[in-house]
């Protein structure tokens, strides 16, 4: 089949407090793809967007299986940003060669430790009580925002038992050629190179001048995902 567009579309799965169209909404994300002959497919995770969500954080004690749900069964590609790349790398782990190439962004030796600060996230979110919180807090809730999302379900999402984890001998097993893209005022990730040394012919790339929450809005980052995911199929076009 060499006609990119009847083959599926690539994935985009979002991070904590974003959505499809809050994070990957604007035009350069759909252009730059479709300028490489690909097509987009969006995500919202479970507890994200604006359909009704669940406020127990049990009920997200399996979010890739949940997320998962949601995913078409032909999805080979797909690109991920911090949460949602923990996701589709977990869904990785658990079906080594579920997806074909993986544009992993806003993770890094991260994946290893408990997330940080969202106790106090999760506070404000269901006190309402903005105005008092510290500022990395407040940075949060704002960039939560847009998506619309349920303060609630967000807040129940940050409570969830520690999940996805991962350990070195899983992400031995992934087959998927991976791609991890960092910004390199991105603190939070920590070096790519524990993560990426687990993974067999991964590569990895940083984006100067970019951190963590501003990395979806960085063409480059489309750029090099619409580059990594169109290399093969180009070549068999050719």
């Amino acid at each position: 089949m060499n006609d990119r567009a009847a083959l599926p579309p690539v994935l985009l799965a979002h991070g904590w407090g974003g959505s499809f169209d809050a994070t990957y909404g604007a035009a350069f994300w759909h252009d730059i793809f479709a300028d490489a002959g690909l097509s987009v497919a969006g995500l919202d995770l479970p507890g994200h967007g604006r359909r009704p969500a669940s406020h127990d954080a049990a009920d997200y004690g399996d979010l890739a299986g949940a997320a998962e749900k949601d995913i078409r069964d032909d999805i080979e590609d797909a690109v991920g940003f911090s949460l949602g790349s923990k996701l589709l790398l977990e869904l990785e782990c658990r079906k080594p060669g579920r997806f074909r190439r993986l544009v992993l962004g806003g993770v890094g030796a991260n994946v290893f430790a408990p997330e940080r600060g969202v106790e106090a996230v999760a506070d404000v979110l269901e006190s309402g009580a903005v105005d008092d919180a510290p500022e990395p807090v407040k940075m949060m809730i704002r960039y939560a925002a847009p998506s619309r999302s349920d303060p609630l379900a967000l807040a129940a999402v940050l409570r969830r038992a520690p999940n996805p984890q991962f350990t070195r001998e899983r992400l031995a097993r992934v087959k998927a050629k991976i791609l991890f893209i960092n910004g390199e005022n991105d603190k939070g990730v920590a070096p790519v190179t524990e993560l990426a040394d687990c993974i067999p012919g991964c590569a990895s790339m940083t984006l100067s001048k970019t951190g963590h929450i501003d990395l979806p809005d960085d063409p480059r980052f489309a750029e090099a995902a619409a580059a990594f995911l169109s290399e093969n199929i180009n070549a068999k076009q050719k």
